[in-house]
């Protein structure tokens, strides 16, 4: 087995059937901790150890309780293993909780284990092989028929080798954790050690944390950020733990009070989520299921309330699979392909469980179009989910680490998906044959790069195209628009950075043009005025020059206008595009020439005195007080004069 894989073991079984004392005599190390679980002489909380095997390989070891109180506490421990060992009592052969652990071991998927028949020391040869019977028969009825078996006794050791050898084939079998992706540590202990602080343990199931690592805390509203001051994996310090192994963290930034099991600590960009769409498998020991029933959701180390909305039926019969979105009443942090299990409500029993297509779906009902949906999440090739990333994202685009962690694809595996997909679209454009669903289309700026499918694109293009269009029949005066109307029409935020990159894209085809005042139009597109609108021009711009450095206000434009307020709004507005008018003021316009020339003599007396009072200014143009200071402040924002108490002074870059 490759040294950087991590394995763990869980065991399961019935209560009394000698899970604990098993693992002692495998390890040494005896898992129950609690006073309780000392008198009582039953495990109720999940129990930990390292085992080590003939080869060397180390397995981390999870002991599971086996009464039925406490299958919540062995579903939070069994969905982080990657062998079961099943444990059952000579002297008593396969009961209830037996079947139960091992109905939630095949839901989860684990791929393989061993059983293990205990107490042999206790029974004759006779009941030894009716109880090897029982589980071989009872085995038959589940994914793990054939499973290895071995007879053994903790307290005498005997069969203990031949157990060792038949983990260690296990072991080798393949499997584990996914050693790359963002780390995901479902919690299943909190406690706090004097002169430590807080320390939270569980089963790594992805990437790797280590020492001075920034971690945050989800669900439940609670995304602080912490730091991982230490790690350690079996009580030894490690710089860093990787998936699969078993490990506490010594938080800080965070209190004790704060976490609590169910919880996950995550390095990377997840997001707690009420809903999830999968694929959802019940037990053929299972009720019968109503559109909406309520049931109890385990996933990792947390567990909900949660309502069943199948995809395309009213009932689910036992022993039937299909697809369904997941509501829940509190969040949980998934990701696709996660396991899960569901629980009845009354009585508490485990009735099924499934794997999660979807993390974070929209609401949705039955209909045929969520079925072949999450057909393609759950049978379709890797391109055809990619495809499907991209056209649920239109209008918008997807970043690359978007895509990956969406797909759960590979790195490398998505890049080649791209690639093939980005020649799809541009054989698609140059008009040769292809497959437009997997088309796409790589826009990129300097905050890096979007990914968009080849019909969001053309979809944003003939939007952003028709609007312009229909403007420029509407209002031949002015063919331009915001970028907030565009937005509006192509159906994204004019300040979001998939509109800003298409728009960018579209005029670098020629399609568009950019005019003054941050507005587009159609780059074929030119203002034309009606009659009444050039008439209109040529008096407001005769009337603002004939006022020089006293123009007729916003208010006696109107009236010249004759009550054509859009027209006066046009025109004016053509007039500052042209650089015939400058607005100073909301209501007060200045002809460019008149303008000019103030701001000349207002340079030359500042160049020679060194600064200028607005009474100066005023007497220096023959102009009113209110006039005056319109201007100074007008230069004040343009960058020509800076005040200081009551006078100006030039700003450098007029000097």
């Amino acid at each position: 087995m490759s040294d950087n894989r991590h394995l763990v073991l869980g065991t399961a079984g019935h209560i009394d059937h000698g899970k604990t004392a098993l693992i002692k005599a495998l390890t040494g190390a005896d898992t129950d901790r609690l006073k309780e679980e000392k008198q009582r002489g039953i495990s109720i909380e999940l129990g930990y150890a390292e085992l080590e095997l003939p080869s060397g390989t180390r397995l981390s070891v999870i002991d599971v309780p086996g009464h039925e109180r406490f299958v919540r506490n062995m579903v939070a421990g069994a969905t982080g293993i990657d062998v079961f060992l099943l444990v059952v009592a000579a002297d008593d052969g396969v009961m209830p909780q037996t079947r139960e652990h091992m109905a939630i071991i095949e839901m989860l998927g684990i791929p393989r284990g061993v059983v293990a028949i205990t107490k042999t020391d206790l029974v004759d040869e006779e009941m030894l092989e009716l109880v090897e019977a029982d589980v071989e028969e009872y085995l038959a009825t589940t994914a793990y028929a054939g499973t290895p078996m071995v007879n053994v006794s903790s307290k005498t050791g005997a069969g203990l080798p031949e157990l060792l050898g038949l983990l260690e084939t296990a072991a080798s079998e393949g499997g584990g954790h996914a050693a790359k992706g963002p780390a995901r540590l479902p919690v299943d202990r909190v406690f706090s050690l004097r002169g430590i602080g807080t320390v939270v343990t569980g089963t790594l199931w992805s990437g790797n944390i280590c020492a001075e690592d920034s971690l945050r805390v989800l669900p439940d509203g609670l995304e602080a950020r912490a730091r991982a001051r230490a790690v350690q994996v079996h009580d030894q310090d490690v710089e860093c733990a990787g998936a699969g192994s078993r490990v506490a963290v010594n938080l800080t930034g965070v209190d004790k009070q704060q976490l609590r099991r169910g919880q996950m600590i995550v390095k990377g960009e997840f997001t707690p989520t009420y809903m999830v769409d999968a694929r959802l498998n019940l037990l053929p020991s299972a009720p019968a299921l109503k559109y909406g029933a309520q049931v109890r959701f385990h996933h990792g180390t947390a567990d909900a309330t949660a309502k069943l909305m199948f995809a395309d039926r009213r009932q689910m019969a036992p022993g039937d699979s299909c697809y369904a979105q997941v509501r829940l009443k509190t969040k949980i942090v998934p990701a696709r392909g996660d396991r899960f299990i569901i629980r009845s409500l009354t009585p508490v029993t485990t009735i099924g469980g499934g794997v999660v297509l979807d993390p974070h779906p929209h609401k949705h009902g039955m209909g045929e179009e969520y079925v072949r949906r999450l057909e393609t999440l759950e049978k379709g090739k890797p391109a055809e989910v990619v495809a499907l990333m991209l056209d649920e994202a239109r209008p918008g685009g997807l970043s690359f680490e978007q895509l990956r962690a969406a797909s759960e694809l590979p790195a490398g595996k998505l890049k080649e998906i791209l690639a093939d997909a980005e020649n799809a679209g541009a054989e698609a454009a140059s008009g040769k044959d292809a497959e437009t669903g997997q088309a796409a289309l790589r826009l990129a700026d300097p905050a890096g790069e979007l990914y968009f499918s080849r019909d969001a694109v053309i979809a944003f293009n003939t939007r952003v195209l028709e609007a312009l269009a229909r403007r420029q029949q509407e209002a031949p005066a002015d063919p331009s628009l915001s970028p907030d109307r565009l937005g509006k029409a192509a159906g994204l935020p004019e300040d979001g950075r998939d509109f800003q990159m298409l728009l960018a894209a579209l005029a670098g085809a020629g399609e568009i043009t950019a005019v003054k005042g941050g507005r587009w139009a159609l780059a074929s597109a030119e203002a034309r005025l009606s009659d009444s609108q050039k008439q209109l021009m040529d008096k407001l711009r005769g009337l603002l020059d004939e006022g020089g450095a006293s123009p007729p206000t916003l208010r006696e434009l109107e009236e010249a206008a004759g009550g054509r307020k859009d027209d006066l709004k046009l025109v004016l507005g053509l007039l500052e595009d042209a650089g015939d008018a400058v607005r100073i003021k909301p209501d007060l316009y200045y002809a460019s020439g008149p303008l000019e020339t103030a701001r000349g003599q207002l340079i030359a007396r500042c160049g020679e005195k060194g600064q200028i009072t607005l009474a100066e200014f005023r007497d220096l143009l023959g102009i009113s007080r209110k006039y005056a200071q319109a201007l100074l402040e007008y230069f004040d924002r343009s960058g020509v004069t800076r005040r200081i108490e009551d006078y100006r002074v030039l700003r450098k870059k007029a000097q």
